[in-house]
């Protein structure tokens, strides 16, 4: 549960020991207590102003989906999908009924960043462990905990600090915008002997002020002073630490430590701790969280939850460890960054900052790509088969893994399109299509034009793939910092960047003669919202229409006039050449201010992350597919080509280990676009798209397993072949009653499979089935 500021929107609390979905929150009339029900089965009454869990209350058998507090504040009834109503007493507010022992802590983030060289892992080093080694330019991202002088900070409350020491090459700055969240204070490193910092400090301080919820606290900082000072002028640089409120200036030297006493106790000092929102844990929580940071160290970053609740059990053998509270400790974590759970098979990767060095490195070969297409073929990145160059990488199984997940994180955050090509797929990263337009360096049929700053390459590579996927407009062409795409009609619409001074940039939009207005609305209102939401600062986002006198046909120039005008409220402006008068507030701009047409483009929006959702979980579950049947030490081999109805297959193994021969397929989907509830039956629906699918399956001489993945998550299978003999291959939908794909019951089809020989026969696969 988190507790929120209604004026500031900030989160003020977390409030830790619930294991599954909490569903339902009531707050006592005297507004101290809050009353929490769970998919845990339980009520949890807690404390508001410190976090106590003073009470749990058992004895609903399901989840609990509704709780109120009676107005004299005695009671309370909660409702389950046990479908009971229960009444409790509400314990006086000094009672503790049952409740865990608890510890409060506070979590803060401190990114250190700066371009490549400038000595920042150096300084990392001797910050966390107070000591100096040469170093290598960092892969990636290091996360290292920091321990400050005690007495700092707030006293009532344990705190941790977590230095996450940001690589400063080109290739990683689309990446680490997707770690930068969070965090309550940025260093900014630079070297003093550059003749112009300035570029470099403002390029990261807009990146550290877009991916930060809220704007963090900054210190900047000249490393390696020991070569001589800062080259600029002072009056210069104490102008500009002013004009970017930096809380402090401080310059360091790593290798002898001067300085470094200083930027601990100013990292101290200008933690926004008081506004950091603090967490209240059970104890069993705080135990195990501690004891997976042990972990965290060691040379297998990649684990199973079953393996790391093991593990743990061995190191804790005082505590009863189950798999809910485990799993809801990950996901805590995960929540803070320092783990991440993977989306399929279980996997918990105890080091995230691999996620970030392998992503660097796909995206590095996008923009090295030959023929400068900004491309990389998706199999290759599966498979592993990438350019590493000095870049230390973990074993090949884990490898894999690794990088899948890492595909899917690209498309979750629309860093990059999946395009079906005669070669395969590609993942197509349209910031690093590099091909300049041929013989047409300008773009006719300017409309609007805009203004803006913020991160660049992930505000122009959002924009263009969730463009691609919202099926308004179809993509046609990509260019250097300029995409085409066709309307439903066939014309051409289309958008180009052109990047200014310090993180800003202007966007033009143009359209081919002929395209309707309300399609230059929805196309102009999309890229407008678009830069809202992700342009930093938002007011930076600047609109100016290119207008075209529609006596004439000359465009209008003075754009500046056209502005002014417009800010006074007038609605014309003169032609300079033939001097009609021509209309400023036309139908196009009614259109774009209209409820109507930003309702569209929200549309629009939905069906892109719809269609993006599906992408993600196509490759959750054939990453499922492939962790499981490794888990029960079998074989899953991908099809490349899915379309005709089979996405897959394990093979089995025989006792000696060897490969048997005996195989299924598996069809894979996910249950959101596929499956239903029918409300006459209540039954689970799986809805045949395709008409060749069921004689497909059936042909085969081995079973099609159906594996769905579930809108909650779960993932099940079922023998498609023995329902298709039992009803036909006309049927059109197929009462889904899938047991959960886990190993253990791969592991026991696999056994029968084997005590019955050839399958080839209709037979065999009949009794299979029954």
């Amino acid at each position: 549960m988190k507790v929120w500021d209604l004026a500031t929107g900030k989160c003020r609390a977390t409030f830790e020991g619930h294991t599954d979905c909490v569903w339902s929150v009531a707050i006592t009339p005297d507004g101290k207590t809050i009353v929490s029900g769970s998919d845990d089965n339980t009520l949890k009454v807690w404390d508001l102003a410190t976090g106590k869990c003073r009470a749990t209350f058992k004895g609903h058998t399901g989840g609990i989906y509704g709780v109120a507090v009676t107005s004299d504040g005695k009671t309370i009834v909660s409702g389950s999908s046990d479908k009971t109503l229960k009444v409790w007493d509400l314990p006086p507010i000094d009672a503790v009924i049952g409740a865990e022992v608890a510890a409060r802590y506070i979590n803060a983030k401190v990114v250190l960043i700066g371009k490549t060289g400038v000595g920042k892992t150096g300084l990392a080093l001797r910050l966390c462990e107070d000591r100096w080694e040469t170093t290598e330019s960092t892969h990636g991202m290091i996360i290292s905990r920091l321990e400050l002088p005690r007495g700092a900070g707030l006293t009532d409350m344990e705190r941790e600090l977590w230095l996450w020491d940001f690589a400063g090459q080109p290739d990683y700055r689309l990446i680490h915008q997707l770690y930068m969240d969070e965090t309550a204070l940025g260093i900014l490193v630079f070297d003093p002997q550059d003749d112009n910092p300035f570029e470099e400090i403002g390029y990261w301080e807009k990146a550290l002020r877009s991916a930060a919820k809220y704007e963090p606290a900054k210190l900047l900082v000249a490393a390696r002073c020991d070569r001589g000072g800062i080259t600029i002028s002072n009056k210069l640089f104490d102008q500009y630490v002013q004009d970017q409120e930096f809380a402090k200036f401080l310059c360091t030297e790593a290798k002898t430590g001067d300085g470094c006493e200083e930027l601990k106790s100013a990292i101290s000092e200008h933690i926004p701790w008081e506004r950091l929102p603090w967490t209240a844990t059970t104890q069993l929580f705080k135990t195990l969280k501690t004891a997976i940071l042990r972990f965290s160290d060691e040379k297998t970053p990649l684990v199973r939850l079953p393996e790391l609740r093991q593990r743990l059990q061995l190191l804790l053998p005082e505590e009863n460890i189950n798999e809910a509270d485990l799993r809801a400790v990950v996901g805590l974590m995960q929540s803070q960054g320092v783990v991440q759970m993977l989306a399929f098979g279980d996997f918990v990767l105890l080091q995230p900052a691999w996620l970030n060095s392998y992503a660097s490195v796909v995206v590095r070969m996008a923009r090295e790509h030959t023929d400068e297409m900004g491309v990389v073929p998706e199999q290759r990145v599966l498979d592993g088969r990438l350019d590493y160059k000095d870049m230390k990488h973990l074993p090949e199984a884990d490898e894999k893994i690794l990088l899948r997940s890492i595909v899917q994180t690209f498309l979750d955050r629309s860093l990059c399109l999946r395009e079906e090509t005669p070669r395969g797929t590609m993942l197509v990263f349209p910031s690093y299509f590099r091909r300049d337009k041929p013989n047409q360096p300008e773009h006719p049929n300017v409309f609007v034009t805009y203004g803006f700053s913020g991160q660049l390459e992930e505000i122009y590579s959002t924009l263009i793939v969730r463009l691609s996927y919202s099926d308004g407009f179809k993509r046609d062409q990509l260019w250097k910092d300029a995409a085409d795409f066709k309307t439903h009609g066939g014309k051409r619409v289309g958008l180009a960047m052109t990047k200014k001074a310090e993180g800003s940039a202007e966007i033009v939009v143009y359209f081919d003669a002929g395209v309707p207005d309300d399609t230059k609305v929805t196309f102009i209102k999309y890229v407008h919202e678009h830069l809202l939401a992700k342009a930093q600062p938002r007011e930076s986002v600047t609109r100016v229409r290119t207008y075209v006198c529609p006596y004439c046909d000359e465009p209008l120039e003075n754009r500046r006039a056209v502005q002014i005008r417009l800010s006074k409220g007038l609605k014309d402006i003169s032609c300079q050449v033939c001097e009609k008068r021509v209309p400023l507030l036309d139908l196009i701009e009614e259109k774009f201010s209209s409820d109507e047409f930003l309702m569209r483009v929200r549309e629009m929006d939905e069906r892109a992350k719809i269609n993006l959702d599906n992408e993600s979980r196509e490759l959750i579950l054939v990453g499922h597919a492939y962790a499981i049947a490794g888990e029960a030490g079998q074989i899953y081999r991908q099809y490349t080509n899915s379309d005709h109805g089979i996405d897959g297959e394990i093979e089995f193994k025989n006792d000696k280990g060897e490969a048997s021969g005996r195989r299924l397929y598996l069809q894979l989907k996910s249950g959101d676009s596929y499956l239903h509830h029918r409300q006459r039956d209540d039954v689970e629906v799986f809805t045949i798209r395709k008409e060749r699918w069921p004689r497909y399956w059936l042909s085969q001489a081995y079973p099609v397993m159906l594996v769905i993945r579930t809108s909650d998550g779960k993932i099940r299978w079922m023998d498609v072949t023995a329902y298709l003999q039992q009803h036909g291959t006309d049927t059109k939908q197929i009462v889904f009653e899938g047991e959960p794909f886990t190993a253990p019951n791969v592991a026991r089809l696999r056994d029968r499979l084997l005590s019955q020989g050839n399958l080839t026969s209709q037979k065999s696969e009949r009794s299979m089935g029954q």
